[in-house]
């Protein structure tokens, strides 16, 4: 056995004294050592933002800045309704209570407004109750410390207890660590809030641009089935001057192959109806049947755009606001990092005793009562709260740069859609001219041909040369209206008049108790 000398170990211990003064050392050094770097992160993104929105003309010597003419109009709300189309209205509340996709966004937002309650607890007290119970038995002459006389056998006695302790917790908010990861976690929920409106106006937009996608690919089914019906009838005509000796068999040949060819077109554009059909269906959030009854009437674009200020666009889109509120909660979580370092102060305590029966606890004089407050300061972890402090650091500053890409990105589409429209309305004005000349030009042909003037081929080209036209027409017209969509969605104008704050009690969720045979009664 190994006898350690008391005089040969205390040396070594360091003096209640000493702990003090080194305690106090650390606590000076981490407060001074650790200036942190979030000042110098700005505010908002440091971008040199023009006074307004650039317009694009055909002419480059033209463009100019919509201050050098007149001052921007703010951006409106309800810009689903300016479309002048009720069934597009109606479609997009449907799809803002049954897609799929919103529903998942709305609980993504409930679980970050849960999220808030769960980091404020910290600031509260934790209170634990802990109980026990025992039962054990004892002879009476073990109790009593000697042998009991007894008739038969030795007396046992039964031994109860019941305990119960309240505890308590509690980190006292000294330096707002914990104030500041609650306002992260609030600025989060708020970011969820502003990603949640984002995916109603996508949606919004989605199902007004897939709208317009049915409409035009109907459009272009029709104008399928009537360039067959004209080949036909030119077919038809051939073939009746054939018989009479005055047109070639080679015509005939050359009118069949195109009707054959005008067939197999037809073919396709049934199915792209189909799909873009289906497509809506399942935006909507109902079986993609191919039963619909619509107008299909692509409107007209009438009025321009407000655009607003481009300052307005950081304030106004919701990806950008979100980004914003990811920046400043990413801010609010490096603080807290940093305040790790410095000393805690925590409270503890607790009260219990052991009784024989449960409606007895706490109705003693003879409580024990324990109460410790204690102040604990980090000394050494290898460098892991400073690393943490880095990251957290690195992290406000990946969302900074996040933020200043996703504020020019919202520039850039602002600007892209503005020039596009402008370009596509000439476009579009020369597409119908072509329209008007390509159907002068095939009743000249077909009159020159019955003449005997013309050929076949010249017939033929004049044709497709119209259809074609016809076909341009629709798409660049849906081309303005989806553009249109998207310069709404850039701006970040609202798609409803009427703007509601989204609650957990108004948010979508799904619904249970639809099945897969209730498929909507809608007339083909």
């Amino acid at each position: 056995m190994i006898i350690k000398n008391h005089n040969t170990v205390l040396p070594h211990l360091i003096s209640k004294k000493n702990k003090a003064r080194l305690s106090v050392i650390a606590i000076a050094t981490v407060l001074t050592g650790c200036a942190s770097k979030i000042q110098e992160l700005p505010d908002s993104p440091q971008i040199a933002l023009p006074q307004a929105f650039e317009v694009i003309t055909a002419e480059p010597s033209q463009n100019f800045t919509k201050e050098q003419e007149e001052p921007a109009n703010p951006v409106i709300d309800g810009w689903v309704a300016e479309f002048g189309d009720a069934e597009l209205t109606s479609h997009v509340q449907t799809a803002l209570l049954n897609n799929p996709d919103l529903w998942a966004s709305a609980s993504q937002l409930k679980n970050a407004i849960e999220q808030v309650t769960v980091t404020g607890s910290s600031l509260w007290p934790s209170l634990r109750l802990d109980g026990t119970a025992s039962n054990s038995e004892s002879s009476a002459a073990a109790a009593s410390g000697g042998a009991v006389q007894g008739d038969g056998g030795t007396e046992t006695q039964e031994i109860r207890s019941i305990g119960g302790t309240l505890n308590v917790s509690w980190e006292l908010d000294v330096w707002r660590k914990l104030s500041d990861r609650k306002k992260a976690s609030a600025l989060s929920a708020q970011a969820q809030a502003e990603l949640f409106k984002a995916a109603e106006l996508s949606l919004a937009a989605n199902v007004s641009r897939a709208w317009f996608n049915l409409i035009a690919n109907k459009l272009q089914l029709d104008l399928a089935q009537r360039r067959l019906d004209s080949f036909e009838r030119t077919a038809k005509l051939i073939e009746e001057n054939y018989e009479r000796g005055l047109r070639s068999a080679l015509d005939v040949y050359l009118s069949r192959t195109d009707v054959q060819v005008q067939q197999s077109a037809l073919a396709d554009s049934k199915f792209n109806y189909l799909r873009s059909l289906r497509a809506f269906k399942t935006l909507l959030g109902k079986y993609p049947s191919t039963s619909l009854a619509f107008n299909a009437k692509l409107p007209e674009l009438e009025n321009a755009v407000g655009t607003g200020l481009p300052a307005e666009l950081l304030t106004r889109r919701p990806d950008v606001k979100a980004s914003q509120l990811r920046y400043e909660a990413s801010i609010a979580n490096a603080k807290a990092a940093r305040k790790d370092r410095y000393p805690s102060l925590t409270f503890t305590g607790s009260i219990g005793e052991s009784r024989d029966t449960f409606n007895s606890i706490f109705d003693s004089d003879n409580m024990i009562e324990r109460a410790l407050l204690s102040l604990t300061t980090p000394i050494f972890a290898a460098g892991a709260l400073k690393s943490r402090e880095q990251q957290a650091f690195n992290d406000a500053e990946a969302a900074y740069a996040s933020l200043v890409k996703t504020s020019l990105t919202a520039f850039e589409e602002v600007e892209n859609t503005l020039s596009r429209e402008t370009l596509l309305k000439d476009q579009y004005k020369a597409t119908q001219e072509a329209v008007r000349l390509a159907e002068g030009g095939l009743n000249l042909a077909l009159d020159r041909y019955q003449s005997g003037i013309e050929n076949y081929n010249t017939v033929l080209q004049s044709q497709r040369s119209l259809f074609n036209s016809m076909s341009n027409e629709i798409n660049i017209k849906n081309a303005l209206l989806q553009n249109r969509i998207g310069l709404h969605l850039a701006l970040g104008g609202n798609f409803s008049a009427i703007t509601e704050q989204s609650t957990t009690n108004n948010l979508p969720s799904p619904t249970y108790n639809t099945t897969l045979t209730d498929l909507p009664d809608e007339k083909p």
